[in-house]
């Protein structure tokens, strides 16, 4: 079964990652500029935020990059858990962002300030927030295509970052309408919420990354694989089935169980056909599967549980002929 490999779209993700590492850069020097001219804290929180959004697409570049890189000897599983791990820093450095914001929000709150060039503002933040949003799509979409979880990560964070835009954008609205400056810091406070729970979820999607979470729509996927072939007969039940990711690599393993009386060489062609079945439709992937004899089939009249401890003496599908009969019944 293949082992991790350079992804067949790396170049593609490279190429989406340095767009959205360039686009924020431009972004975010034209929301300092704004607030240059406004003195607005709530436009402060939006450009810190956007610097978070320079430094994530830093580390995505690389992250990409790495993770993409084939295994080796040292790394034989690959590189792709790096994915998970530039996803938890994303995650930090938005946290430490709404802090930030938060703190000079409250202070600014309680001394007060004036916002100034208000019209000149909200248009500027208007434009800023539609670039913001097709950048955000066109980088998730590029995630979802590409199945690489830190352009998701990315494209979310950015999503975040447009509609934090908008929410500042309707805050110099309502400051422009009412004339009450305070509701400029609670705007900047509010965005800081929303960042919190955005860094919120990005840790735990970096957690559930690096302890192997599996995945509920692949563990349905390979489920109704494996119930179909015993519905049809190939097997006659499965267990043990456990699979993860790394980065976009899926990894796959479970025990087959089959009629004690089938061949060696039969084992061997069932297993490589259903793993090769998980490994189309999971696109990147590696599948093992450990061939038993089904509790109670073993000719030889051993019971099942000495039948269990003969079959995990083979170690997954790996048979060396020179040591056993291909004709051999399992045992």
């Amino acid at each position: 079964m293949p082992d991790p490999q350079a992804g067949p779209h790396a170049q593609q993700i490279r190429r989406v990652a340095l767009r959205a590492l360039a686009a924020g850069i431009v972004i975010t020097l034209l929301k300092f500029g704004l607030f240059a001219m406004t003195v607005s804290v709530a436009v402060l929180s939006d450009a810190l935020e956007s610097i978070i959004n320079i430094a994530a697409a830093g580390m995505m570049c690389y992250a990409v990059w790495y993770a993409n890189r084939p295994a080796d000897r040292d790394h034989p599983y690959g590189h792709g858990k790096v994915e998970f791990l530039a996803v938890g820093l994303e995650g930090w450095l938005i946290l430490t962002a709404a802090v930030i914001i938060a703190y000079e929000a409250i202070r600014r709150l309680i001394w007060g300030h004036e916002v100034q060039r208000l019209t000149f503002g909200v248009i500027g933040l208007a434009v800023l927030g539609v670039a913001t949003a097709a950048l955000a799509i066109y980088v998730m979409r590029a995630g979802k295509q590409y199945e690489s979880p830190t352009l998701a990560a990315d494209g979310k964070h950015l999503m975040t970052d447009s509609i934090s835009t908008w929410a500042v954008f309707l805050g110099l609205l309502l400051v422009r309408w009412t004339g009450k400056m305070w509701l400029d810091p609670v705007v900047a406070i509010i965005v800081a919420g929303c960042i919190l729970f955005v860094s919120w979820r990005l840790l735990w999607q970096s957690v559930h990354g690096l302890m192997d979470r599996q995945d509920p729509a692949d563990d349905k996927r390979l489920r109704a694989i494996l119930d179909d072939e015993v519905s049809r007969g190939a097997i006659k039940g499965y267990h043990k089935l456990r699979h993860r990711h790394s980065g976009s690599f899926h990894w796959v393993d479970m025990h087959l169980q089959v009629d004690g009386n089938m061949t060696v060489t039969a084992g061997h062609e069932l297993a490589s056909r259903i793993e090769g079945r998980i490994e189309r439709e999971l696109g990147q992937a590696n599948a093992t599967a450990h061939i038993e004899p089904t509790p109670g089939s073993n000719p030889s009249g051993a019971s099942s549980g000495a039948a269990e401890a003969d079959s995990s003496a083979v170690p997954s599908t790996a048979v060396n002929p020179s040591h056993v009969d291909p004709d051999q019944p399992l045992r």
